[in-house]
């Protein structure tokens, strides 16, 4: 299938780049705002906001987020048909296998409405970006011309010292977006057996509130609900050791490691499902484990919580990893696709 780009005129790009923002959540924070401002550092004049300006034209480079109601998606449309601007359509999640244990997601996503305008907005872009492999062999489909940009982290994160307690009590955490409930269906029973078991450990949920719904000793658990602002966020992640489940999934096949890069950035040792983009990006035995079957969880969990010299270890080892993982020092992956 070919986009319209193919059958237009196309002006040449220049180093004004607009990013349209789909909302203020993490999305935004990853695959707009953090690029974008890397690179206006590097001399591009950016913008990015939630809202498309009255002053478009002004504009060399249009960066749409997954555009899918119906308002935005006429302007998308106008804006391929005038043919002045470099259109890139940005995809961070397989939104057309949304699995339906994420209700409000999946409410919307699988509207055939919603899907056919999301196709339509691909096609007519001049490129599509995406943060995995995986997900863009399933979007070239509609559209030839998909350029990988993996989630980076801000540099800042290896600097930071995550505010951990200092009791003897360790923290394992998770922080994230309600959009995990087939993730946590993995790990739920064996995260309560652990924490019955292991009075030295509590779990902490930040974002959402995953302990209650796993039914965790509540006594043994912590949430902190969603912080606005991603950077704050970040801060307010004091575990020891994170924990990333992820189910076998059709969805989950075309996520990206961002978890595993946050954690290792933060000089955190992480355990997680041995399952697509955590399999090539933890080094099992290194900055954490991979958990290939189900009573696993607890025989890792178990090691990190009664052996600090391990915690610290793997945590020194996965924030040197981190140190090539950066927006800064890959902002140039960013400057391929938006500025050539």
């Amino acid at each position: 299938m070919q986009s319209a780009h193919q059958h237009r005129k196309k002006t040449q790009v220049g180093n004004r780049i607009f990013g349209w923002a789909a909302d203020e959540g993490g999305c935004r924070y990853y695959r707009i705002s953090l690029p974008l401002n890397a690179l206006q550092v590097n001399g591009y004049d950016t913008h990015h906001h939630t809202v498309m300006p009255r002053a478009y034209n002004a504009w060399d480079v249009m960066v749409g987020q997954r555009i899918s109601n119906p308002g935005p998606s006429e302007r998308w449309q106008h804006l391929a048909r005038q043919g002045r601007h470099k259109l890139v359509y940005e995809l961070d999640d397989d939104l057309f296998n949304v699995d339906a244990s994420s209700t409000i997601a999946y409410r919307f996503f699988s509207q055939l409405a919603v899907q056919d305008r999301m196709r339509q907005n691909i096609v007519a872009a001049d490129c599509v970006t995406v943060s995995t492999e995986p997900l863009a062999e399933r979007i070239r489909v509609y559209n030839p011309n998909v350029e990988v940009c993996p989630n980076y982290v801000p540099a800042w994160l290896l600097d930071h010292t995550p505010p951990q307690r200092q009791d003897g009590i360790i923290t394992i955490g998770w922080g994230g977006s309600p959009t995990h409930s087939m993730d946590f269906a993995e790990v739920g029973p064996q995260l309560r057996r652990f924490l019955e078991r292991n009075p030295q450990a509590e779990f902490h949920a930040v974002g959402t509130d995953y302990a209650s719904w796993m039914r965790l000793p509540k006594d043994r658990c912590r949430f902190t609900p969603w912080i606005p602002g991603v950077e704050t966020f970040f801060r307010t992640l004091d575990f020891h050791i994170a924990i990333a489940p992820l189910r076998p999934h059709v969805f989950n096949q075309s996520k990206s490691d961002v978890k595993v890069k946050e954690a290792a950035a933060l000089g955190i040792p992480i355990v997680a499902s041995d399952v697509g983009p955590y399999r090539t990006s933890v080094q099992h035995g290194v900055t954490g484990f991979l958990v290939k079957r189900d009573h696993e969880w607890a025989k890792y969990l178990r090691m990190l919580v009664e052996d600090e010299a391990m915690r610290k270890e793997m945590g020194a080892a996965g924030r040197e990893w981190a140190r090539s993982q950066t927006m800064e020092g890959n902002i140039s992956v960013w400057e391929k696709v938006l500025c050539a």
